[in-house]
């Protein structure tokens, strides 16, 4: 391979001064005799090495490269001038001091059969190293973070939709291994029901857009969200990270639970109809057939209280304990702990042996302990050794424990109310409070004919906080944010949180134009104060009145003016102006 001429005697080839229409990596040429001698260079190359074009030529290549550079080229010269293409790779710093690096080809000229000189390309590899290096660097963080993070992994893919990174722990919950799928595209190694369910979600993410979604695994449940990676340039790849949230969600169902429950104490509902309020319960919450309610009685007694579905196995009557029952229940008054039972075919108790012979494979009870006293116990059954474990247990003992205060005395009561009507997290009242004070709020507003008004807080790219710093990062700033709007909240006033990263002001006798004013000093003391030395917090703000709407449209038209706010860029505070007004 080489340059050659078809007529002896004609000049050494001629060179483009800027290469015009050239495109990747720039690159620098010139032409050298037997000698060494250049005898054509473009302006680039002379630039570099600091000559003019006057200059260079006629200069040896010695002189050109310097001395460190032009003895590592010796080699590749003699090679090239045998009529070798020599090509390698080559550090060289520039006349203002810069180093880069070039791909450096020496390619033969040949003129009457024989070599005459040879041309040098010497391509600037830099950029695309440092993109490479980057991109590596990137993928490794990537990597090292779904390794660190437990019930979690990290996807990374192309344009191609073809998997670059493959990690985390939580991969195998899905049934796939790093090595299944990376180097493969998405249509290579999934099964055509995933692919329709992420590949609208993967094409969204390269154009820019994020997406979260979930999805139950078995027994767990993931949040997964779709997100362009950050780049200076085009959009040339996308992530998935998947979080296993199956405790948040198990947290979000007991207190939905125990709001239920502690509905029917409100109500003075007697312990027979709460029990079984909290045996239906424990179906649904632990995905299991059988769940009840046992009451321990004098004289080492058990009677289920309460049972759901009801059948002909586990029925509503009294029998006595004993440690070798085989029961749950029983283990559970003996030992005064929770405790798992795995009913064995060849077990010589009649309890077990009735409990297998309607299919059932495990059970699993938890202490009811009542001023001190042992009440008795929560109880659930599965047809799957698998259902019931101690990730189980722990959670039916924390359940139990909420029982406990559901049965026990008046205070309890009190305080189960309580706890159905204030916001768990932040301490505020929650959407239920605040939809009784509203509706009280705008009876006496329209009686008196007196001003209302409603402020909506959304948190600004809260999603943005939690995906970064963790979930409970996430909620320490949404407790700190719900103590800054309360004490901006004059008496009479209500601040409560709707739900998510949503709170909501209400103003008896406060008209909008003086609401949105309050809003704003209510945003100001959210975003001039830094929550951390990394996290900084805005609130975007709908405001409405009832001089603007009517009573049933008051939250849905604050709602509106939120959007507003954010779609006009978010920080601010905006009031709802009714077409007709």
């Amino acid at each position: 391979m080489g340059y050659s001429m078809d007529q002896p005697g004609e000049p050494a080839p001629a060179i483009s001064q800027d290469h015009a229409g050239h495109h990747g990596p720039p690159t620098m040429m010139g032409y050298w005799d037997r000698n060494l001698t250049n005898a054509v260079a473009d302006g680039a190359l002379t630039r570099w090495f600091g000559f003019t074009e006057a200059n260079i030529r006629g200069a040896h290549l010695s002189d050109v490269l310097g001395p460190v550079a032009y003895q590592a080229s010796i080699p590749h010269v003699a090679a090239v001038l045998g009529g070798t293409e020599e090509h390698w790779t080559l550090r060289s710093r520039g006349i203002s001091g810069e180093n880069r690096t070039f791909h450096v080809s020496f390619v033969p000229y040949w003129t009457e059969g024989s070599v005459a000189g040879f041309v040098s390309l010497f391509t600037d590899l830099t950029l695309t190293l440092a993109g490479e290096r980057q991109a590596k660097q990137d993928a490794e963080r990537y990597r090292a973070l779904a390794r660190s993070i437990p019930s979690v992994f990290v996807l990374l893919f192309d344009t191609d939709l073809r998997y670059i990174v493959a990690e985390g722990q939580a991969l195998k919950t899905f049934g796939y291994t790093a090595d299944e799928l990376e180097g493969r595209t998405i249509f290579e190694c999934l099964p055509d029901k995933l692919i329709a369910e992420v590949e609208p979600r993967y094409w969204g993410a390269l154009r820019g857009e994020e997406t979260t979604w979930s999805r139950d695994v078995g027994s767990r449940t993931f949040s997964l969200t779709a997100c362009p990676v950050a780049t200076e340039g085009p959009i040339s790849a996308g992530m998935v990270v998947a979080m296993d949230i199956t405790r948040a969600r198990q947290k979000e169902q007991t207190w939905a639970a125990l709001h239920e429950i502690s509905t029917a104490i409100a109500r003075n509902e007697d312990t027979a109809s709460v029990s079984a309020r909290v045996s239906d319960v424990l179906l649904g919450l632990f995905r299991v057939e059988k769940a009840s309610v046992v009451r321990f009685i004098e004289q080492d007694e058990v009677r289920a209280v309460a049972v759901s579905p009801p059948d002909a196995v586990i029925v509503q009557g009294t029998h006595k304990s004993h440690a070798g029952s085989g029961l749950a229940a029983d283990a559970v008054r003996c030992s005064g702990a929770a405790a798992i039972s795995r009913y064995a075919p060849d077990s010589n108790c009649i309890a077990e042996a009735t409990m297998l012979t309607s299919g059932f494979r495990s059970s699993a009870a938890a202490p009811i302990n009542v001023a001190g006293e042992a009440w008795g116990a929560v109880v659930i059954s599965a047809r799957s050794n698998e259902r019931i474990n101690a990730d189980v247990l722990g959670r039916l003992s924390e359940f139990a424990t909420l029982v406990e205060i559901a049965i026990g005395n008046t205070q309890a009561r009190a305080d189960l109310e309580h706890q159905a009507r204030t916001d768990a997290l932040t301490g505020l009242p929650n959407r239920r409070t605040f939809q009784e004070r509203l509706d009280r709020e705008m009876q006496g507003a329209a009686d008196t004919g007196g001003p209302l008004s409603l402020v909506v807080f959304d948190v600004d790219r809260f999603k943005s906080i939690n995906d970064t710093f963790g979930h409970s990062t996430g909620d320490a700033v949404l407790t700190e944010i719900a103590r800054r709007l309360q004490g901006v909240s004059r008496d009479g006033e209500m601040m409560a949180r709707l739900g998510g990263e949503e709170f909501v002001w209400l103003l008896p006798g406060v008209p909008a134009d003086s609401a949105r004013l309050a809003a704003e000093h209510a945003g100001e003391s959210i975003s001039s104060v830094p929550f951390s030395e990394q996290i900084s917090v805005t609130v975007s703000s709908g405001v409405c009145d009832l001089a603007t709407v009517t009573a049933a449209e008051l939250l849905d038209a604050a709602d509106r003016a939120l959007f507003e706010a954010k779609r006009q860029g978010r920080n601010r505070s905006i009031v709802y102006r009714s077409p007709r007004h």
